[in-house]
């Protein structure tokens, strides 16, 4: 009989984290309690120094048990969508948006005032999301996604379509210039394996980067917006590139 595969720590923290914000327990209050700092505790949630004591303590005063949120993290999220959930999806754009921003912990308060859905809308999407298993939104409490942070969907599939013609859009329109723009731009000779290597580093960073948008939040700072964050590595067409001065298509030199 096969093994059941039990959740990883990351997992755990991300259903904790879930729970503090969805019982309104502050990291000022953990940290009061506890009686640490609370960068301490920020350090705890990433993982960093927890051991299985201070985590217990964590849950004790929350008041949550741990057995409960291993078991809610065992394998219950999904890591790709279903063909089926795909083509919904990518047939209605409105609909995808609202499970966007819930899988990143949009809830019925964000989704009413910040993106303008109306009530009723909004009840019809999230209805939609359920009959598709791709959330769970009670009545009363929180809306939870079915499906990991980092979801997969196929290559040339329905959503990577869609990703094509609504999403990649948003993003190459940037004007690179502007002072509120912030990118990292970088070169550097990098096999099949080392494009391999620098993609597990981007599926790190995104975990950290929802830290920081956690931390925001608990601190309830002003000014935040919904932002988006694109990482890439790809190879470049050297030809293309270098056209310029190699053979066909190269321009004279600029007359001193």
């Amino acid at each position: 009989m096969a093994k059941t595969r039990r959740p990883g720590i990351a997992t755990i923290l991300l259903e904790l984290r879930r729970e503090l914000k969805g019982r309104g327990i502050r990291v000022a209050t953990l940290a009061e309690q506890m009686g640490v700092a609370e960068p301490t505790i920020w350090r705890w949630l990433r993982g960093e120094g927890l051991t299985l004591d201070r985590l217990d303590e964590i849950c004790a005063v929350a008041d949550l048990d741990l057995r409960d949120l291993i078991s809610r993290g065992d394998d219950q999220q999904q890591e790709r969508f279903t063909l089926a959930q795909e083509r919904v999806l990518a047939a209605d754009r409105g609909l995808a948006l609202v499970f966007f921003a819930i899988l990143h912990g949009a809830q019925r308060r964000d989704l009413e005032e910040e993106f303008g859905l109306p009530a009723d809308r909004l009840d019809s999407h999230l209805e939609r999301l359920e009959r598709l298993g791709l959330i769970e939104a009670p009545v009363r409490g929180r809306i939870r996604s079915k499906m990991r942070r980092a979801v997969r969907w196929r290559r040339g599939g329905p959503l990577s379509v869609s990703f094509e013609r609504t999403v990649k859009p948003l993003f190459m329109s940037m004007d690179f210039g502007s002072p509120d723009a912030r990118y990292v731009s970088d070169m550097v000779s990098l096999s099949d394996a080392g494009r391999a290597r620098v993609q597990a580093l981007f599926e790190a960073m995104r975990d950290d980067i929802h830290v920081i948008g956690e931390q925001e939040e608990a601190a309830r700072l002003e000014g935040r917006e919904w932002s988006g964050v694109l990482m890439m590595v790809r190879p470049f067409d050297i030809g293309e590139l270098t056209s310029e001065w190699r053979g066909k298509g190269a321009r004279p030199a600029p007359a001193d």
